[in-house]
């Protein structure tokens, strides 16, 4: 059973809420934060399961929210009001902004969910416990590249990026183009998982990119290896 926010200006999911906001067809101000949260934590109990990943997407999405309004309802002094640069984010922008990123996500996760019961699930631990000469490897969840790459998007401290069309898409065929040929000229090196994303100019290459390796993972193009449990990642070509 999905959670369905009942106001009175609005029935349905909460993330349609947000997009409704985003489109300006609802006034944050109507929206009673509170009386959200009440209900959800209703939810929970009747449900009497807690869903950790759907507690955190509730929680992200409502602390957007709670920005938002209170970014809007705080009183600002004359001062303030005055030295506001033209240029500044608007908060229902730095919404906007947020929504662009959580639905990237969001795609990502479906994403692998569609394909958790194929290739690529092709992600190994190597097991230092065995001999030198062992060449045994542990597979493990697809899961381990989604939280190492949301981990990296957290550290980005670039300034925060104008979502603007550019003016030519880069497209998965061209990022797995680059991948192969960087593995090429790296042999039998690979590349750290991190490094990997050390060129990228904004959070829409990030993610092509990203979803890219994951297309290579399913071809059997690639493997990744973490020589142990919270050690670095490493990609490498597949050895055929």
């Amino acid at each position: 059973m999905a959670y369905i926010v009942d106001l009175e200006t609005f029935h349905g999911p909460l993330d349609l809420l947000l997009y409704l906001i985003e489109k300006n067809e609802i006034d944050i101000y109507d929206i009673p934060i509170a009386e959200i949260t009440n209900q959800y934590i209703d939810y929970l109990r009747d449900d009497g399961q807690i869903h950790l990943d759907k507690l955190g997407e509730f929680l992200v999405l409502a602390s957007y929210l709670l920005n938002l309004k209170s970014s809007l309802l705080l009183p600002k002094n004359i001062e303030e009001q005055d030295n506001i640069e033209e240029d500044q984010i608007d908060p229902r922008q730095e919404l906007v902004n947020r929504l662009l990123d959580y639905k990237r996500f969001k795609k990502c996760a479906e994403y692998l969910e569609q394909k958790q019961h194929g290739n690529l699930q092709r992600v190994f631990f190597k097991n230092n416990v065995l001999e030198k000469n062992e060449k045994e490897v542990l597979l493990a969840d697809v899961k381990l590249l989604v939280k190492a790459f949301h981990k990296l998007s957290l550290k980005d401290n670039t300034t925060e990026e104008k979502y603007e069309m550019p003016q030519n898409n880069v497209s998965i065929d061209e990022k797995i183009e680059d991948i192969l040929s960087e593995l090429h000229l790296r042999g039998k090196k690979g590349f750290i998982f991190q490094g990997l994303f050390s060129a990228v100019k904004n959070k829409r290459e990030a993610v092509v990119l990203f979803l890219a390796l994951l297309e290579l993972i399913r071809l059997k193009k690639v493997e990744a290896f973490q020589a142990s449990r919270f050690g670095e990642i490493t990609v490498y070509l597949r050895v055929i």
